[in-house]
């Protein structure tokens, strides 16, 4: 029997919403989340202050995204796009806010849409970087009590073996594409400039977890929450449902129980985070829709838009 990449990717994600059920069949405490979440609104200033660090980190994203392009398009297109992107991926079970992402830098600002595609998948390439990246550097720094399964290490080195040889054979031309639009993004000071930007993001998106622990007076250091919020963002390569419920409280209970953390105290931790972000992303999707208001049908038509076309 062939297997897809979607349908192992289909397989992974049921694995992950089991794991998340069994999750909450052991450790949901309705009263206890509640004041957990009593106790970070009660908390304005750390609750500002994380939004706000939150906040700069999408800046950053959506400049290095200007960057990439040769700063074409205005900063604000940039922003609007990954704010509408965060916000289709909360709503919608798929991550399809990329494609939004995409059209709304083609129509705001007229860049060719396969450029922009391009632009988009090149920074998501560095984006995966980073976090695998800090999650690796991790390992080593935290000295995390963790065993690196060689099968398993050894079945992704086969799977991205195979992969680039199918994508080799049968995509030259979107290969040669990728690494020429690769390598203008490491070319000269642009290059440090897009990497650093997109490095220094993901470090401040850490912030909700550092600031809520903060608040229930736990113990993780800065460090400890870059690489929590690593591996738990790279988790959500398998999101199936709105926001990566499930998969986000999955990875985020067993990075924190690598620092010690008991397993209920993790859940209701990866709950409030997540409501945090949740609030967030809709109430920036929110400004963004009053700043640039796109009909509803027309988000929903270009979040079905599939593949680029090469010429």
């Amino acid at each position: 029997m062939k297997l897809s990449f979607k349908t192992i990717k289909f397989l992974c994600a049921l694995l992950i919403l089991s794991i998340f059920c069994y999750l909450t069949f052991h450790y949901f405490d309705g009263k206890g989340i509640w004041h957990g979440v009593k106790d970070i609104i009660q908390s304005p200033f750390i609750l500002f202050t994380i939004l706000a660090v939150y906040l700069v980190s999408f800046c950053l994203k959506a400049l290095a995204w200007k960057w990439y392009l040769n700063d074409r398009p205005r900063f604000s297109t940039c922003l609007l796009g990954v704010l509408y992107s965060l916000l289709v991926n909360h709503l919608l079970p798929l991550k399809a806010g990329d494609l939004v992402r995409m059209k709304i830098m083609s129509t705001r600002d007229d860049i060719n849409f396969e450029e922009t595609a391009h632009s988009v998948i090149v920074l998501r390439l560095l984006d995966m970087i980073c976090l695998i990246g800090f999650t690796l550097i991790g390992l080593f720094i935290l000295n995390v009590d963790f065993q690196i399964s060689i099968p398993l290490i050894t079945m992704g080195s086969i799977v991205f073996v195979l992969s680039m040889l199918i994508v080799v054979r049968f995509f030259p031309t979107f290969l040669k594409r990728q690494f020429k639009l690769f390598k203008q993004a490491f070319r000269g000071v642009k290059g440090i400039f897009i990497f650093t930007a997109i490095g220094f993001s993901w470090m401040l998106e850490a912030a909700i977890l550092y600031g809520t622990v903060m608040v229930y007076n736990g113990k993780l250091s800065i460090l400890e929450a870059v690489f929590a919020n690593s591996v738990t963002v790279s988790g959500q390569i398998f999101q199936i449902t709105p926001g990566g419920i499930a998969n986000y409280e999955s990875f985020l209970v067993f990075a924190l129980r690598l620092f010690g953390f008991a397993m209920q105290e993790g859940y209701m931790i990866a709950i409030v985070t997540h409501a945090v972000k949740f609030f967030f992303s809709y109430a920036a999707g929110v400004v963004a829709v009053l700043i640039y208001p796109i009909p509803i049908k027309t988000v929903l038509s270009w979040s079905r838009v599939r593949g680029v076309r090469g010429r």
